[in-house]
């Protein structure tokens, strides 16, 4: 029998789980290593489909299409658009990005990196993917109260003002290098922030980068709130983060959502590795 899809704004499923507080980090105890490391946990949605979509999702249309062969900045090697028509009108608003993309690439090339740094940057992204739709709702959430009555009676002038930032603070899992995707790191922390946060030589990209992120989510979807999620990994001597930006649409059903919980079930369903 297939697992159903698990929604963070549905928590009967999720309630033997997230309800046990041993499921919940304490600061002064050990990493401890992954559950069931190699095994997809029973709660995880087999086929994850908005997941994978979002790989092959076009950064001027936001269209995603199955069998679409996708087109990479042969600058930046980041955005990817759907043809050439997408990445000549995308242009315009990506060329200041691009050149930022790049001059940040440099100074990572610069760095002198070993092996096992280039093994948890390339373990985060694979975490940051396979998580993304509930990292994405739970930013959205911790964001909401600032969106709706008493904080703000406008939702769409709030988002063209707020620079918000949700920063997931992980170690590495101590059998890490035989664990599944997404269970191969521990989360200690998550807060909000603002773009303050963000070291000032990558603030100006960042913001640069939201803009940009909620400028086409707008045109395409209509109003919407945006912001940044950081991931930031802990470990001794690494430098290794993710960051990518989160959309959510100014309507009912968003912002009627629950803001409570976010972060207690962001957590669980991490640690856990939980994949919906």
């Amino acid at each position: 029998m297939k697992n159903p899809p698990v929604s963070m704004n549905d928590p009967s499923a999720l309630s033997v789980v997230i309800n046990n507080p041993g499921n919940l980090p304490e600061s002064s105890t050990p990493i401890p290593p992954a559950p069931d490391a190699r095994r997809r946990h029973p709660l995880s949605d087999p086929h994850e489909m908005y997941t994978r979509g979002y790989r092959r999702r076009c950064q001027h249309c936001a269209k995603c299409e199955v069998g679409v062969t996708m087109r990479k900045c042969s600058a930046c090697k980041m955005d990817k658009y759907r043809g050439k028509e997408c990445q000549k009108a995308a242009w315009p608003a990506h060329k200041k990005i691009c050149k930022l993309s790049q001059a940040g690439q440099a100074v990572w090339q610069d760095l002198t990196i070993d092996d096992a740094e280039l093994k948890r940057r390339d373990a985060l992204r694979s975490f940051t993917r396979n998580h993304r739709v509930t990292i994405s709702e739970a930013a959205m959430r911790s964001v909401l109260p600032f969106y709706v009555p008493p904080l703000s009676s406008d939702p769409v002038a709030t988002s063209e003002g707020r620079e918000d930032v949700l920063v997931i603070y992980l170690h590495t899992r101590p059998n890490a290098h035989r664990a599944r995707a997404e269970k191969r790191f521990f989360v200690v922390d998550a807060q909000l922030e603002t773009l303050a946060f963000v070291p000032p030589d990558l603030r100006e990209e960042e913001r640069l980068n939201l803009r940009y992120f909620r400028e086409q989510t707008v045109s395409v979807r209509g109003a919407c709130g945006s912001l940044l999620v950081v991931l930031f990994l802990l470990d001794p001597g690494s430098f290794v983060k993710s960051i990518f930006p989160v959309g959510f649409p100014l309507n009912q059903r968003s912002l009627s959502a629950p803001s409570s919980g976010w972060k207690e079930t962001l957590v669980v369903m991490l640690i856990e590795g939980i994949v919906v």
